[in-house]
């Protein structure tokens, strides 16, 4: 996993202001939880990073990258930020399993099988939920 650097990043929608002079920086391989109250900006600020939502202000680095930039007009493309997340259920497809629900978004790719596999074999043993991999959302608790 790349490092995440995010420097004084704000997001306004009309009035309101989602988040706020955000700095963080999440290391290499490093695991980071958002826990906050709903309305915060955690979503907001899991979409800035991978590029569906474009800040107000500030920067976002993704492996020295600088994917976005208020100030130098910088916001590369979610496709070409090489990131991903995935929602604790709500945007997981129902009728697929949770290694067909991560897969998915590298098939698009076209990525190869093997290279699909391994990646989803990383991620998983990562997260420690190898045991999951052949469930579906409707068979898993909010936190799994």
């Amino acid at each position: 996993m790349p490092e995440i650097k995010i420097t004084n990043a704000t997001k306004k929608f009309g009035q309101s202001v989602a988040v706020e002079n955000l700095n963080i920086t999440i290391a290499d391989k490093g695991f980071v939880t958002l826990l906050r109250p709903s309305g915060c900006g955690k979503t907001t600020t899991l979409w800035m990073i991978s590029g569906l939502e474009s800040p107000t202000e500030g920067e976002i680095y993704i492996d020295d990258v600088l994917v976005f930039s208020s100030e130098k007009v910088i916001d590369l493309p979610p496709a070409k930020r090489d990131v991903g997340f995935l929602f604790q259920n709500y945007v997981l497809w129902p009728h697929m399993t949770v290694s067909q629900n991560i897969s998915f978004g590298l098939e698009n790719l076209k990525w190869s099988k093997e290279d699909i596999n391994r990646r989803v074999h990383e991620l998983t043993e990562l997260l420690r939920i190898d045991e999951l991999l052949g469930r579906y959302p409707a068979e898993l608790s909010g936190g799994q």
